[in-house]
């Protein structure tokens, strides 16, 4: 009896595991998943409500470890903390290894569209007149970003100095370069 209560399970943790990587590939399918969780529920003899209440802290280990770029050590480490069997997390870390790569680019890419550039537009000028001396002939930029967010879009006024926009431009180019890397 002990041995097919064991193998259950791992059955039902196994069969946990796919319904969570297959919403963490498709996380616009959440209806599939409460779908799929009921029909685990009634298949298992559990009450639906707090296995998706458990299915949703469960989603915050892949979540974070992407967010912080765990290795599998650490995630192994975490789970194993958390209460879970050694063969268990080794199983789930076997799926994370499988699935890691485009789970981290759909991170990238999630992340890069939460404040998506829509359009620039900037000056150049140069300081005139003022009051104080030593800031006439400085050279600035002034920049009007223009910032989807979400569904509505807003603008973003920054004012540099020539050095700050030196420093901008870098920054871009390096983000530019890192983002090459994914693609």
């Amino acid at each position: 009896m002990k041995c097919a209560s064991i193998f259950s399970q791992k059955r039902q943790f196994t069969r946990l595991t796919e319904i969570l990587f297959s919403f963490l590939l498709e996380p616009k399918e959440t209806d599939r998943l409460l779908q799929q969780l009921s029909e685990f529920a009634g298949e298992n003899g559990m009450s639906a409500g707090p296995l998706k209440n458990l299915m949703k802290s469960v989603l915050l280990i892949p979540h974070g470890a992407l967010k912080k770029n765990l290795t599998p050590d650490q995630i192994k480490e975490d789970l194993l903390t958390l209460g879970l069997s050694e063969d268990k997390a080794d199983y789930f870390l076997k799926q994370w290894s499988v699935h890691y790569p485009i789970l981290s680019r759909l991170a990238v890419g999630h992340t890069l569209m939460v404040n998506q550039l829509i359009d620039m537009e900037w000056k150049f000028g140069v300081t005139v007149g003022t009051s104080e001396l030593h800031k006439v002939g400085n050279i600035f930029l002034q920049l009007k970003l223009v910032i989807r967010k979400g569904n509505s879009t807003e603008n973003v006024y920054m004012e540099l100095t020539l050095p700050q926009f030196y420093n901008f431009l870098h920054e871009m180019e390096r983000a530019k370069a890192s983002m090459d890397c994914f693609s």
